[in-house]
């Protein structure tokens, strides 16, 4: 009886809960829909792109583009999943030239389901000469019960407005350096990067680069597309002699329409080879992927306050490992990914290692300790690229099997670093010394970085550096000469 009385008790319980809820839900407020223009842009002025999120910033209602490339102005619409596809017309305004640039869609957007942003495209056909305003305007919708703009009288955000500034046109190499195995027939292809845009019909492959060829080589554009243009370079000489260091150079030349910056020199070289025994793996005391701190730490000689002293400086830099192909003479596995698959394995170069920063484009990390050589250096990866070297250094063990000691190459190299007042140098970083296991597990590198550039250098300077596997390591013994560094303005 008591299990019968408890069973009702139970089941008056769950439907009095379901008459609440029902009553609730029919009863709670319906979202009210409104649609606007949802342009977000960051303290850069760069706008922000999907999937780029931040929830600290707000729509604007006018922007000033100093840009050639596609600009894209987002529209949303606030409501509950759509039953039905909503469509909104907007009209355009300009007080210029209405030839310069183009729109897609042209004049209607459209909503449906729970896709409820939609997006303009501003497309540049070419420059504008004066200063031009594009004004957006969202005048009506296919559904009455959705208002158009925000629901104040503030920032309703119904209209947007394109402001034409002055433009603003680079290029740059993504990448200073490519390895090629030298075969003939070996094709390799490279990118140019136009961060703002770019216009086809002012690039011309002649007027773009300059070229100091070590090997013969055919170059051909393969493609376009908005953020750059592709190009193929096919070997005609076979460069395979392992014992000779063959090098091509490709500089980006200013133009009339378009500065360089970031890479301004492309490097292409056949390395000399040597053989070592890949199972020594030197490079892999100097990483873990397991730690997303890992960093090594060094000393550099140097005279950074210029008081006419020499002492040792510390620093430290995020390093991490190369990765190659299956096919690389140097390639070990690292991680078969848990599968019998080999198409996921990952492989890296057992004899090399590079510095380079595990956040954005916009940081760096402090290869070589080079931040400490410029009093005004600007850090932003898309000015300086070049304090993040990767690769930096390759690994020669004794007789090629050793797995205590050996010698270390600093991988020769073009890089770019930039002050803060916008000046940008091409430096050539080279250098050479040894290695060994001083204690268990802990390395010590030894050797010299030789940093050249005529204009604010004068020259050549050379360095010395003490590079350790990690931060519990003695004091170096301090040096006897007076060749030690002292800042510099870039």
């Amino acid at each position: 009886m008591t299990h019968i009385k408890n069973t009702l008790l139970v089941t008056l319980a769950t439907l009095l809960l379901f008459s609440c809820s029902q009553d609730e839900t029919s009863s709670a407020p319906k979202v009210p829909s409104f649609v606007r223009f949802n342009f977000l842009a960051d303290s850069n002025n760069e706008p922000l792109e999907f999937p780029e999120v931040t929830s600290g910033l707000i729509p604007k209602s006018d922007f000033t583009n100093t840009s050639i490339k596609t600009l894209k102005v987002p529209v949303t619409l606030t409501s509950e999943t759509l039953q039905n596809t909503v469509f909104v017309s907007y009209s355009v305004n300009t007080n210029g030239d209405n030839t310069v640039f183009s729109l897609n869609p042209a004049n209607q957007l459209s909503f449906q389901g729970n896709q409820l942003t939609d997006t303009i495209y501003v497309s540049f056909n070419n420059r504008w000469i004066d200063n031009q305003r594009i004004t957006l305007k969202l005048e009506s919708v296919s559904d009455p019960s959705v208002t158009i703009g925000n629901l104040n009288s503030t920032l309703p955000n119904d209209t947007f407005t394109i402001n034409l500034g002055e433009i603003n046109t680079t290029f740059t190499f993504p990448e200073n350096r490519i390895e090629v195995i030298g075969e003939v027939g070996e094709e390799v292809e490279f990118e140019v990067n136009f961060p703002k845009g770019y216009i086809v019909s002012e690039i011309e492959n002649e007027s773009i680069f300059t070229f100091l060829d070590g090997f013969d080589y055919t170059l051909t554009k393969i493609l376009e597309n908005e953020t750059g243009l592709t190009y193929k370079i096919i070997l005609n000489d076979n460069i395979q002699n392992d014992d000779v260091f063959y090098q091509t150079l490709i500089s980006l030349n200013d133009t009339e329409n378009y500065t360089g910056t970031g890479n301004k020199t492309l490097q292409i070289v056949k390395p000399i080879k040597t053989p070592r025994d890949v199972t020594v793996n030197t490079s892999s005391n100097f990483y873990n992927l397991t730690d997303p701190f890992y960093r090594t730490y060094g000393e550099t000689w140097n005279d950074f306050n210029n008081d006419g002293i020499c002492q040792w400086s510390s620093y430290s830099a995020f390093t991490y490992p190369i990765v190659v192909s299956k096919d690389d003479a140097n390639a070990v596995l690292y991680d078969d990914m848990g599968t019998t698959d080999p198409a996921d394995d990952i492989y890296h170069d057992a004899f090399r290692i590079g510095f380079k920063t595990p956040n954005a484009i916009t940081t760096t990390t402090n290869s070589f300790n080079l931040k400490r050589w410029f009093s005004n250096e600007s850090t932003s990866g898309l000015n300086s690229p070049g304090f993040d070297i990767n690769p930096a250094l390759e690994f020669f063990p004794e007789n090629g099997n050793s797995v205590i000691k050996g010698t270390i190459l600093i991988i020769p190299q073009f890089i770019t670093i930039a002050g803060t007042n916008g000046n940008s140098y091409s430096f050539a970083i080279s250098g050479e010394g040894t290695y060994e296991e001083i204690s268990t597990g802990v390395f010590e590198l030894k050797f010299q970085l030789s940093l050249t550039n005529d204009d604010v250098l004068g020259g050549a300077i050379i360095a010395d550096y003490r590079l350790y596997n990690t931060n519990s390591y003695a004091d170096p013994e301090e040096l006897t000469t007076n060749n030690c560094i002292t800042e510099y303005t870039l």
